[in-house]
């Protein structure tokens, strides 16, 4: 018996050691495996990139889906200036243009041209200029949940939006925000749009004003640590060859927290837009879309002329490229001033995928999906964090 027990505890023994040793084979050609499609992911990326001095030029397919545009496919390319050493400054800033095409399976077509540029001389230049047709849906103006019939319309839209701002020191910036819009509605259906809607006739918003900044982050794409506070005013007139005459105003407030060797980061951003006058409903306040609250698919689907908004959102790197994200959110439109600003709130939370497009800087392409307590979900594919 004793001899039995012996032989079977020996068996036993054996076969552990077997499944240990496969085991072990298998984890090899998984992580063989893993490290193969790593290794081809980076040649095509090396096949797509070209590097030259202080440059790096990227480019990139585009993919994605929302409930507004549908199936969306382009490409991206992405040129990259790091700067000269530059003792004056104590933070590094380099320059960041991304053009971009696209379109979609709902007849979208649009063209972007995305530019943070950075000088030695401490000049900022954030920009943006779109040009975009979209068969859209307007739904109403207001917080509360909206119920269909929505009207639906035709956007032909050109749009030129830029911060230009002076560093006074390593961190205090002054300048001026520069907003040219120009929209055209067609082949409108439905009585929700219509003529007593600020704006139903399109035409030309433009505005000029003040804008006021502190940075001290540590890195301007991908911060781990440090303020980003955004002050701004513009003044939609005549002398600017607008068609409405109006005010908005906005303050954006940003914090970064490492919490473990700038691998794991906490991100925090509280920001506040009001507008007076006659403003076209296409310029109002709103809460949506894939850099605010990103449950809320429609950057428009809740919009009037105050909001107020916060969120919240943990980084982590995991492993090569990728990174993921948590977030979560609150906020709300109003039409008077943080009218009941607790109430009814739009609450939201979401995950997402990183994917660092610069094996040694932080800008990320990255993919969120968000869901809102109101029934709304958002799926988005984009370059840069959303704050």
């Amino acid at each position: 018996m004793r001899v039995q027990i012996f032989f079977l505890w020996v068996l036993c023994g054996l076969c552990n050691q077997v499944m240990a040793q496969e085991e072990v084979v298998i984890d090899t050609l998984d992580a063989s495996l893993v490290e193969q499609a790593a290794s081809l992911v980076e040649d095509v990326i090396d096949f797509v990139t070209i590097e030259k001095g202080r440059t790096t030029l990227s480019l990139y397919p585009m993919a994605g889906f929302s409930p507004r545009t549908g199936f969306i496919i382009g490409v991206m390319p992405v040129w990259r200036i790091r700067p000269r050493l530059n003792e004056s400054s104590d933070f590094y800033r380099p320059t960041t243009i991304a053009p971009s095409a696209k379109i979609s399976t709902k007849g979208m077509y649009e063209f972007d041209f995305d530019v943070q540029a950075f000088t030695a001389n401490r000049w900022m230049f954030i920009s943006k200029f779109q040009y975009m047709f979209l068969p859209d849906e307007f739904y109403g103006i207001g917080n509360q949940q909206k119920d269909p019939p929505f009207s639906r319309y035709d956007i032909n839209r050109i749009a030129f939006k830029t911060d230009v701002l002076k560093g006074i020191s390593a961190s205090w910036f002054l300048g001026l925000r520069l907003d040219v819009n120009y929209d055209d509605f067609t082949d409108v259906e439905g009585e929700l749009l219509n003529p007593s809607i600020p704006g139903f006739g399109g035409g030309w918003a433009n505005g000029i004003g003040p804008a006021l900044a502190y940075d001290n982050r540590d890195d301007q794409l991908y911060p781990t640590k440090g303020w980003f506070v955004m002050c701004s005013s513009a003044i939609y007139d005549g002398f600017m060859g607008s068609d409405y005459a109006f005010t908005s105003t906005s303050l954006d407030v940003r914090k970064f927290v490492s919490l473990h060797a700038d691998v794991s980061i906490l991100g925090f951003q509280a920001m506040v837009n009001a507008t007076t006058g006659d403003v076209p409903f296409y310029k109002l306040s709103s809460i949506g879309g894939n850099r605010m609250l990103r449950g809320i698919a429609h950057p428009y689907r809740y919009m009037d002329r105050h909001s107020w908004f916060v969120q919240a959102e943990w980084r982590r790197h995991i492993w090569w490229r990728l990174g993921t994200a948590l977030f979560t959110g609150t906020g709300k439109v109003m039409p008077e001033f943080m009218q009941t600003p607790f109430s009814d709130l739009h609450w939201v939370a979401g995950a997402g995928v990183r994917f660092k497009v610069l094996p040694d800087e932080g800008l990320n392409f990255r993919v969120d999906f968000g869901v809102s307590n109101h029934g709304d979900n958002g799926v988005y594919f984009t370059l840069r964090e959303a704050f």
